[in-house]
């Protein structure tokens, strides 16, 4: 038995520790995931970023005026709204081309004057550009990676001039807490000023995690299973500890108290035969009387396990008769008066109830009321007293059974009703029984659809109560 205990102890042992280990695993997996997946959204975004950049830039290409100055001083300015810059850098292709037929001499001059030509292209951001075009570019970018972020942006100088933006009415916090990300779109000689955007992506954390959560959705699922199962099967392993003792403990005590009666009625019946043994009558009568006692007890403890039987039965069948309840507590009473008057002990009755008219079985209600009569006398260290009290309640009646016993303690209140279940007492044998007559109560009480309660507290006795249907109102 403690092999076996030891055993169930090192497999729970190892199954926890395996257990954890899969657990700190995917809380690894999961957090290594979620840093690359971050890494991953970084790199699209400043791929977007620049791909807005670079959407911007040809849009302020298309739709801005190229100011050229003459040699003279005069400017002449050229209005470019083809939709596209082709023949701009076609005409600056064709002066870098001619470049290779004409003088080194002239070479510098002309660079000079591409020079002079690139820096005055001028720009008016709110002539060019407005917010719905401008979102308009940016949603095109993030639709064609796959992007249903929320957004933000802005376009300022290099010093943080604001030029642009679609949130002036939004709180700092949110935009502080929004991941960003920034490009210089006007950045090179063709331009006089250069220009930031930057795009600010709401919420970034929970895309990301929303990007693998069904993955992670089932192993937490996964993992519960596991969980659960293990707790389950950890409960059922110290279920069966229990049972295991509890059935060692009754079929200890069955062999006890078995044994017992046996080997009297051996022992007297052995006198009684035995020729060299002269008895006179009141010898015989009181070896006869011995025989007829411990049969008796005998017989009853053969009656205790088999009256258990019923518990267990799908549905066992009442034999239903209409009797005053009180007259078979008297009854039970009087049964077990002389148990009582040998240890000093009394029986008080205080029957107050109307409703006293039951429709049930006569036989097994008489014996629940021997088996709690049975119980207040073995758990009670001192001279038995018990009183059994009666009182109506709505369409019914309350049977309560006060003794002055060693009491239950509360963790084992659960328990008691239930089958082979003795309260602990210290020595096993120390008080008879096989831990049935409780749960054939609650079994008896339960199949006439009524209640069986208990309080008590540890050294301070128990009440039972039995709440019992009337006659008039019990279901058929």
């Amino acid at each position: 038995m403690k092999k076996n205990s030891k055993y169930i102890q090192v497999i729970i042992f190892l199954s926890s520790f395996a257990l954890l280990g899969f657990l700190l695993i995917q809380l690894y997996w999961a957090k290594n995931t979620f840093k690359e997946k971050k890494n991953n959204f970084h790199i699209l975004f400043e791929i977007c970023v620049t791909e807005i950049g670079d959407g911007l830039r040809e849009k302020i290409l298309n739709e801005s005026n190229y100011s050229v100055p003459k040699i003279g001083g005069n400017i002449l300015t050229i209005q470019n709204r083809l939709g596209s810059n082709s023949e701009f850098s076609e005409t600056l292709k064709n002066i870098s081309s001619s470049e290779k037929s004409i003088s080194e001499k002239r070479k510098d001059l002309l660079r000079v004057i591409n020079k002079e030509l690139a820096l005055n292209i001028n720009i008016n951001l709110d002539e060019v550009l407005d917010e719905n075009e401008v979102i308009s570019i940016i949603t095109a970018s993030l639709e064609k990676h796959g992007i249903k972020n929320d957004f933000h942006y802005s376009i300022t100088d290099e010093n943080g001039l604001l030029f642009l933006s679609n949130f002036e009415n939004i709180d700092n916090s949110i935009l502080e807490k929004s991941s960003s990300y920034s490009v210089e779109f006007l950045n090179d000689d063709l331009f006089n000023e250069k220009r930031v955007f930057t795009l600010y992506i709401l919420k970034l954390e929970r895309s990301i995690t929303k990007s693998f959560s069904h993955v992670f959705v089932i192993s937490i699922i996964l993992i519960l299973i596991i969980l659960g199962t293990f707790i389950y099967s950890i409960k059922v392993i110290q279920n069966q500890k229990k049972n295991t003792r509890i059935r060692t403990d009754f079929i200890n005590n069955m062999t006890h108290e078995l044994k017992t009666p046996i080997a009297t009625i051996g022992l007297a019946s052995e006198a009684l035969t035995d020729k060299n043994i002269k008895l006179d009558n009141l010898s015989q009568n009181k070896f006869l009387k011995t025989i007829k006692s411990e049969n008796e007890r005998l017989g009853k403890l053969v009656e205790n396990v088999l009256e258990n039987s019923v518990s267990v039965k799908a549905n066992p069948k009442l034999k239903l008769e209409v009797f005053n309840v009180e007259e078979i507590i008297k009854r039970a009473i009087k049964s077990i008066q002389i148990s009582y008057n040998t240890r000093n002990g009394k029986i008080k009755t205080d029957f107050l109830a109307q409703n006293k008219i039951l429709e049930a079985d006569k036989l097994h209600i008489t014996n629940v009321i021997n088996n709690l009569l049975d119980n207040s006398l073995k758990y009670s260290i001192k001279s038995p007293l018990v009183t059994i009290s009666t009182r109506d309640v709505i369409g019914g009646i309350i049977i309560r059974i006060n003794d002055n016993g060693i009491g239950i303690a509360k963790d084992n209140h659960k328990r008691i009703f239930e089958k082979l279940f003795r309260v602990p007492t210290g020595d096993v044998h120390n008080v008879k029984g096989f831990g049935l007559g409780l749960s054939y109560v609650k079994s008896i009480i339960d199949l006439h659809k009524g209640k069986v309660m208990v309080e008590s507290k540890l050294g301070k006795g128990c009440t039972f109560t039995i709440n019992l249907k009337s006659s008039k109102i019990l279901d058929s």
